[in-house]
């Protein structure tokens, strides 16, 4: 004789319901908003990571031209503290070739730096004081300031260099 099976007295596990399949989305798209939210903030360090080290560029690229022509710097002709010397130093378009003397160099040097400037900082154009400047003391210490925006805040990062 066989034996009779019920099948109505066993439990039926035949899939997923709704309510799991609900739950599990849930979760989901909660792990993939926070993942989105980490790529948007690592983005966001990223670029000012970038514009630092743009600045830092900077700094280090006029202080290399100020070592290249040292005679100029004694003489002041890279002296840039404030913004209308920024700007005339900006404005001077003067291409120095063979024959230019120091202080022709040293505003070459500036001018070539404020315009790289204006292109690689955001937020670093005339007549704003988001900019930067150039001041020597009487012991040859150069100290160099460049600001820049970023996130709508001014950033500013300053060299001290004895050369």
């Amino acid at each position: 004789m066989k034996p009779i099976h019920n099948n109505r007295s066993r439990p039926r596990h035949q899939g997923f319901s709704l309510i799991e399949v609900m739950v599990a989305l849930l979760v989901l798209s909660i792990g993939l908003l926070g993942l989105a939210a980490l790529q948007t903030t690592s983005l966001q360090f990223n670029t000012g990571s970038y514009y630092r080290t743009q600045a830092t560029f900077l700094a280090y690229d006029i202080l290399d031209r100020m070592r290249a022509n040292s005679i100029g710097v004694k003489a002041g002709s890279y002296n840039a503290t404030t913004s209308a010397a920024a700007a005339a130093a900006k404005a001077d378009t003067t291409a120095c070739s063979t024959g230019c003397n120091t202080t022709d160099l040293a505003k070459y040097d500036l001018g070539e730096w404020y315009r790289r400037m204006e292109i690689m900082l955001p937020g670093s154009t005339l007549p704003t004081n988001n900019y930067a400047l150039i001041s020597r003391d009487a012991a040859n210490v150069v100290t160099i300031t460049i600001n820049w925006v970023e996130k709508d805040l001014t950033m500013r990062q300053i060299w001290v260099v004895q050369l």
